[in-house]
């Protein structure tokens, strides 16, 4: 299992898990030795099962993982040097490392295939959407039943009857469209226009602009040059005084 004992599972209350396919959940907590769904039949479940919740129904190849940082205990070596009281330096040599009698004797570090990175190729999950049951779709309440009806694969009557019209309707068809092609050039050049005028505003906007951030750059180089006088004479009276 992913854990090894009830610790363990405490430790990690709360960690967040995920899932090949991209399904996440959360560890809530530990189940005590014994217990689980099989019951006594066959022991229950070990030390370090837990609960786990998950936003999806997880499938058979699945691969949960929890990503965690464990303090490990790094082994440390060392080798007492007994001869350093020598005259000089050079006749000291300590020992080589791996690197230096690999370059000594013009050896490859070798590789194995199993570390190195590779691209990960994995097919993206299409999960079946969610089914609800008729008889469960009539014993729920109007507002929680589904009201998106699946779309027509065949047609409708309406869509089916052909429609013949008489010589008053052939008219009045006629009329109609001729009255929304009016509408339509009467708001093709309302806009038209519209796009004029907000171009002009646009232009005279600018000009503004453009005369109002000078005046202010203007006024804002007189206030500072006021301050620095003020300023300037404040130093003066305090060396005075």
């Amino acid at each position: 299992g992913m854990f090894n004992s009830s610790l363990e599972v405490a430790k990690f209350e709360g960690a967040m898990l995920r899932t090949v396919s991209g399904i996440r959940g959360t560890v809530k907590k530990a189940v005590k030795p014994g217990q689980g769904e099989h019951g006594s039949k066959d022991g229950g479940l070990g030390d370090g099962a837990c609960r786990c919740t998950f936003e999806d129904k997880l499938l058979m190849s699945d691969i949960v993982f929890l990503r965690s940082w464990v303090r490990v205990e790094v082994p440390r070596f060392y080798n007492p040097v007994m001869n350093a009281l020598v005259k000089s330096d050079d006749d000291w040599i300590g020992m080589r490392t791996v690197g230096q009698i690999r370059y000594d004797n013009q050896m490859t570090i070798p590789v194995n295939p199993d570390s190195i990175y590779k691209p990960i190729e994995r097919k993206k999950r299409v999960f079946n959407k969610l089914q609800i049951p008729k008889a469960l779709q009539q014993a729920l309440p109007f507002k929680s039943k589904p009201k998106l009806e699946p779309s027509r694969k065949r047609k409708t009557l309406e869509q089916k009857r052909a429609v013949v019209q008489d010589k008053e309707e052939k008219k009045m068809t006629t009329m109609v469209q001729q009255l929304n092609t009016i509408r339509n050039e009467k708001m093709a050049k309302r806009k038209a226009q519209q796009d004029v005028r907000r171009a002009v505003k646009a232009k005279k906007d600018a000009k503004d602009n453009e005369w109002r951030s000078v005046l202010e750059k203007e006024r804002k180089k007189s206030k500072y040059r006021e301050e620095g006088k003020a300023e300037k004479l404040r130093a003066l009276r305090a060396q005075t005084s």
